[in-house]
């Protein structure tokens, strides 16, 4: 990843860094009394403060790093959380009607199989018609009209019989 711009907490670091050598160069080539113990104590005072830096400098990177990333984290965690609980509600949404479906086709299921069954009671209880299956309520309402139709003929009155 490219940074877009520098931070000033790197430029700081990377500052730091640079002075600490220097300042560790110095120190060493001042407290030597000929050019070997020179050598060493400056590569001893440069290993010193260039050690004490970097670890300032991974301290301060790595909670500048932790802070950024955990509000990134956060927005990637809203943005994530809520299309996966909106999957995961459309998906329990979806299982609900289902069940809902499932249990409206058993209802109609069965109410199909209760009529076919009171109907199939009552199959060649017509003797004008045998292939006909009605329900007990249409062969109540058929008998109460073939009663009344022989109580009341087509004339309109009364039969001889019943006078």
């Amino acid at each position: 990843m490219i940074p877009k711009q520098a931070k000033p907490w790197l430029l700081a670091g990377v500052l730091a860094v640079a002075v600490a050598g220097m300042a560790g160069f110095a120190l060493g080539s001042s407290s030597a009394t000929d050019s070997s113990d020179a050598e060493i104590a400056r590569n001893d005072a440069y290993e010193v403060a260039y050690d004490q830096t970097v670890d300032e400098v991974e301290a301060i990177a790595e909670g500048q790093g932790l802070k950024s990333g955990k509000a990134r984290g956060r927005r990637a965690g809203v943005k994530t959380g809520g299309r996966e609980g909106f999957d995961i509600g459309g998906g329990i949404a979806g299982i609900e009607d289902a069940k809902a479906d499932a249990g409206a086709a058993a209802a109609e299921q069965a109410a199909a199989e209760s009529a076919i069954a009171e109907r199939q009671a009552n199959c060649g209880a017509i003797p004008e018609a045998p292939d006909i299956c009605p329900t007990s309520a249409e062969l109540a309402e058929y008998q109460a009209a073939a009663a009344a139709a022989i109580f009341y003929p087509a004339e309109g009155g009364p039969t001889d019989d019943e006078q």
